[in-house]
Parts: structure tokens; C-alpha cells; sequence
């Protein structure tokens, strides 16, 4: 009978902190509007990142092809961490061009102060090749990260956080990720 009770308090325990996003340090991580947006893999996270955005009421100019110039005025930079093949071919660049523009955006940021915050919302599904060369160049230069749970699944930006002292915020679905936006943007 015993088992059976801590088998099912450990089951209630697993779904407790699953309805509520892990975070280290996350709670204290604040920025500020305007918010700029892009994608430097060119995967259709992005338009599910802004559509979150959109349903939290928090305004973002979203641009596939953000230059460093483009974020005079802003004050918060999202980076989509996440990379598309098909995206890169469609949209007429390759990786390369991709990782230096991120760079570009990365640098001319951190020159205006403009707060950096990371976003991989494609989970398992973007974590290919294309996705792991963005990840390796950009979460690590990131103020905070916000990452859905089955894109953590190797606990990749656990590991990534811990190493470079990033807040970190893990949600289930894509969906949850507006209530942590809004915790982000209320100050």
C-alpha cells in the first residue's frame, strides 16, 4: 500500500511542476518595449512566436531579414533560435549569410544596449544541423532564453544556461510562452 502512495504523490508531484514553466533566475529578467524580432535561420518559428506575442498584446516588429540598422529605437531584440533548410532556400540565403547577420544584429545590440532574449519555439522538430550551428552562435550571447520542453529534451540549453549564467525559462507548448512574455514586458 505504501508504493502505491508514493507512487501516486510522486505522479501529482510530475504534474504539478509540469503546469508551471522551469525557471533559473528567469523571475528577476526584465526588458522593455519596443521589441524587434527575427529570425536568423529563417524557420516558421518566428511567425509562431509573434502570433504568441500578438495574443499576449504585446507588440513586436517581426522581420525576416532584420539588419543591424533596423533596431534604432528598440529596446529589446527576440532572436528565434531556430533554423530551416527549406526557409533558408526559400528566403534566397544560406547559413553563413544567416550567422553573420545574427552576429551583425548581436554586436550592433549590445552597442545600443538593446536587451537580447532567445526563443527556440520549434521544439524537437527544429533541432537539425541548420538549428544547432544558430544555437552554438547565439544562445550563448543571449540575456535569457526561452525554450519549449521537447526542444531541451538532451537538456542542450540547460547545459548552455548553467555554463554562461543565462536565465532560462522552459515552457510545454509554444502557447505558454505568452504569460512568460507578459512576466518579461510588466515591470
Amino acid at each position: 500500500m505504501e508504493r502505491k502512495t508514493v507512487r501516486i504523490l510522486g505522479v501529482a508531484i510530475l504534474a504539478a511542476l509540469l503546469a508551471f514553466p522551469l525557471t533559473a533566475g528567469a523571475a528577476d529578467f526584465k526588458a522593455e518595449l519596443p521589441v524587434a524580432m527575427t529570425c536568423p535561420g529563417q524557420a516558421p518559428d518566428g511567425q509562431m512566436v509573434k502570433l504568441v506575442m500578438g495574443r499576449a498584446k504585446i507588440p513586436v516588429k517581426y522581420d525576416m531579414f532584420l539588419e543591424p540598422k533596423d533596431l534604432a529605437g528598440h529596446k529589446t531584440l527576440i532572436l528565434i533560435l531556430g533554423g530551416s533548410g527549406k526557409g533558408l532556400g526559400s528566403a534566397g540565403v544560406d547559413l553563413r549569410e544567416e550567422m553573420k547577420r545574427a552576429e551583425a544584429l548581436i554586436a550592433e545590440a549590445n552597442k545600443q544596449k538593446i536587451k537580447l532574449i532567445g526563443v527556440h519555439a520549434g521544439g524537437e522538430d527544429r533541432r537539425g544541423d541548420v538549428s544547432t550551428k544558430l544555437i552554438d552562435l547565439v544562445a550563448p550571447k543571449m540575456q535569457y532564453i526561452i525554450v519549449r520542453a521537447d526542444g531541451n529534451k538532451d537538456s542542450l540549453f540547460d547545459k548552455l544556461a548553467a555554463q554562461h549564467k543565462i536565465p532560462l525559462t522552459v515552457v510545454q507548448q509554444s502557447p505558454d510562452m505568452g504569460p512568460v512574455l507578459q512576466a518579461v514586458f510588466t515591470k
